[in-house]
C-alpha cells in the first residue's frame, strides 16, 4: 500500500491518454463535495453490510456490547440414590468468565485542498477503494488472529483495564490466566488441562486431523455440519485427501452418478472460497490465513451468540461500523474532506470455549499464526 497525501504529484495522466487532446479538457469535472462526500457515505454503508452479513464471517460470530462474559464450567455434579429419610447433597452449577477486548482504529485519506480542486472523480474513486479494501483487510485479519491465538490478550490498550484476559479456546491451564474445565458431555468429563490448539507434524492436511478436529468438536456436543478454515497453500492438499468430495463448479456440466457436496462452490468478496466437504466440515479457502494453519467450528447461524467468536461493539451497536468524519482537530470547515478519516472501533473474543478447535501442521509443538 502507498503512503503519504495525495497531492498535486499525483496529478498525472494515465499511460494510453492522448495528452494532447487533454490539453483542451479541464480536469476537474465539476464534481461537488457533497457529491463526494455521498459517495463516501454509501461505499462505506455498503462496507458495513457486507462484513456483518458475509457468510463466513457471520457463520463465526455474533456481536454484544457486553465487556463482560459469563459461562459456565465442568463440576462432579450429578444424582444419587433415593433414601426414604435422607436428604441429598446440595449442589451447584458453576461458572467463569473473561472480558471481551475493544480497539479503536482510524484511517485518513488526506486529500489537500489544491488536489480536491483538481482531481478527477477516477482518483478519488481510487483512494476511496483502496481504504476500503484496508476496512476488510483489518476486520479478516482480527477474526483470523483470535482463532490462531492460544495466548491471553490483556492490557489497558485492548480495554481489558490492568487486570482483565480475553482467552482463547480450551487450553491447558498453564497456557491461559483463565482455566477452563469443560462441562461434560455424553459421559466424557473434561479437565483444565483440555487442549484445543493442537500441533502435529508432517506439513500437511491429513485424514485423521480432520476425523480428530470433528471428534474434538462433537464430544462437546456440537454435531455437524461443521465448517474448516484453511489458507490457499492448503487447498491442494485436502482436495486430494479421500472421503473429500468437491463443490459443483458452475463451469461444469457433471454426470448423473457425480457425487457433489450440497452446497455449490461459492466465492466471497473477502477472499473466501467454498470448495467442498469432508468429514462432515464444509471447507472453506481463506485467504490471509497463515501456512500449515486450520480452523474448525459449529456455526449455529448467521450473528448467533452460540457461534466461536464473539465481536464487542460500541453501546447501541448491533454489527460492525466504520464511520466516516472529518478531521476531529479542527481542519477546516469549509473543505472537510481535505482530512476526511475513517474510524471504527470493535474487539475480537470468544464465546463458547469448546466451540473451535485449531490446528498447526508444521510441528507437534503449538505456535500461534499470524493472518495477514
Amino acid at each position: 500500500m502507498a503512503t503519504g497525501r495525495y497531492d498535486l504529484s499525483l496529478l498525472t495522466l494515465p499511460a494510453g491518454w492522448d495528452a494532447a487532446e487533454l490539453e483542451n479538457i479541464r480536469l476537474a469535472d465539476g464534481t461537488s463535495y457533497a457529491e463526494v462526500a455521498q459517495m463516501v457515505n454509501t461505499a462505506i454503508t455498503g462496507l458495513n453490510t457486507e462484513l456483518s452479513s458475509d457468510i463466513l464471517w457471520s457463520a463465526m460470530a455474533s456481536y454484544t456490547p457486553d465487556a463482560a462474559y459469563e459461562y459456565a464450567v465442568g463440576a462432579a455434579n450429578g444424582f444419587e440414590r433415593h433414601t426414604e429419610y435422607g436428604l441429598p447433597d446440595v449442589k451447584r452449577g458453576d461458572t467463569t468468565g473473561h472480558m471481551l477486548p475493544m480497539e479503536p482504529f482510524d484511517r485518513r485519506l488526506g486529500w489537500t485542498w489544491d488536489y480536491l480542486r483538481k482531481a478527477r472523480l477516477s482518483q478519488i474513486e481510487a483512494g476511496v477503494a483502496d481504504v476500503l479494501k484496508d476496512a476488510r483487510d483489518l476486520y479478516r485479519q482480527k477474526l483470523l488472529r483470535r482463532v490462531l491465538r492460544r495466548v491471553d490478550d490483556t492490557g489497558a490498550a485492548l480495554g481489558l483495564g490492568t487486570g482483565g484476559y480475553s482467552p482463547g479456546f480450551a487450553t491447558t491451564a498453564a497456557s491461559t490466566a483463565v482455566d477452563f474445565t469443560p462441562p461434560a458431555f455424553g459421559g466424557t468429563s473434561f479437565s483444565s488441562t483440555h487442549e484445543h490448539y493442537v500441533g502435529i507434524t508432517g506439513a500437511a492436511h491429513t485424514l485423521a486431523l480432520f476425523q480428530d478436529a470433528r471428534d474434538e468438536l462433537e464430544e462437546h456436543g456440537h454435531v455437524p455440519p461443521f465448517i474448516y478454515i484453511a489458507g490457499p497453500t492448503e487447498e491442494t492438499a485436502i482436495k486430494a485427501l479421500t472421503g473429500f468430495v468437491g463443490a459443483a463448479d458452475p463451469g461444469i456440466r457433471y454426470g448423473t452418478q457425480t457425487n457433489l457436496a450440497a452446497q455449490a462452490r461459492y466465492y466471497g468478496a473477502n477472499g473466501v472460497k467454498y470448495i467442498g466437504t469432508l468429514e462432515g466440515f464444509d471447507v472453506y479457502i481463506v485467504r490471509g490465513m497463515p501456512q500449515y494453519y486450520g480452523f474448525g467450528f459449529k456455526s449455529y447461524g448467521a450473528n448467533s451468540p452460540r457461534n466461536p467468536l464473539r465481536i464487542r461493539v460500541p453501546e447501541g451497536q448491533s454489527g460492525i461500523q466504520f464511520m466516516a468524519m472529518s478531521d476531529p482537530l479542527g481542519g477546516n470547515a469549509n473543505y472537510p474532506l481535505q482530512n476526511l478519516m475513517l474510524f471504527t472501533e470493535f474487539g475480537v473474543g470468544v464465546g463458547d470455549r469448546t466451540n473451535g478447535t485449531a490446528r498447526y501442521t508444521n510441528s507437534a509443538t503449538w505456535a500461534d499464526g499470524t493472518p495477514t
